[in-house]
């Protein structure tokens, strides 16, 4: 099974019945990533161009990066079909039930269960808000905005003369198993709020 979950915040994350553990360390390794990758640049206006209005910091040393809008996390792992009746039966559901997205308590039930018994890959990236072409504010990860084409022309990593790249397109989760599933839907250990800080660059 993988799924892929985009979230705000930490809290949001476990407000989705996911291990609260598991959320604030997806939230940590894309704090991570977007320390160590983030566009930076030396004007305002060029990093609002990349991403939007309103969604560009200035940082210590007077360069801007884009804020984070949240953080992408994908679950990989196996489930047995035993398994996925099991935790059906606990949310309250039929077995003849379709789909995992009809119930949070669903799905953190079948990933806690992934974590404490199979294992699984666990991993996450940093989010930003952007433009599309027809000025609609979306959020997607760094990669995914790659592989659309965007090259951060502006940024300092990019004016150096490398072309700006993302070395690793997604980090993997520290604590990914076991996790306990104690206190689905409770708060979450990392603070839940997205601080920028300066990535590349200088």
């Amino acid at each position: 099974m993988q799924k892929t979950f985009n979230f705000q915040s930490v809290s949001q994350c476990a407000d989705q019945q996911l291990p609260a553990n598991m959320c604030s360390d997806a939230y940590l390794a894309a704090l991570a990533e977007h320390r160590r990758q983030v566009p930076v640049y030396t004007r305002q206006a060029d990093c609002e161009e990349d991403f939007a209005d309103s969604h560009c910091q200035a940082d210590a040393g007077d360069d801007y990066t884009p804020r984070l809008s949240g953080f992408q996390l994908q679950v990989d792992g196996r489930v047995t079909q035993s398994e996925v009746d099991a935790a059906k039966a606990h949310a309250g559901l039929p077995k003849s039930s379709g789909g995992f997205g009809a119930s949070g308590l669903l799905m953190g039930l079948l990933i806690g269960n992934m974590l404490s018994k199979n294992g699984a890959d666990v991993s996450s990236a940093p989010t930003y808000y952007h433009r599309d072409l027809r000025g609609n504010l979306g959020s997607s990860t760094l990669s995914q905005r790659l592989a659309q084409g965007t090259v951060f022309e502006q940024s300092r990593q990019t004016r150096s003369g490398t072309v700006y790249s993302v070395s690793n397109t997604r980090t993997a989760v520290l604590a990914a198993a076991p996790v306990s599933r104690g206190g689905f839907g409770g708060g979450a250990n990392a603070r839940s709020g997205w601080g920028g800080s300066r990535g590349l660059g200088g």
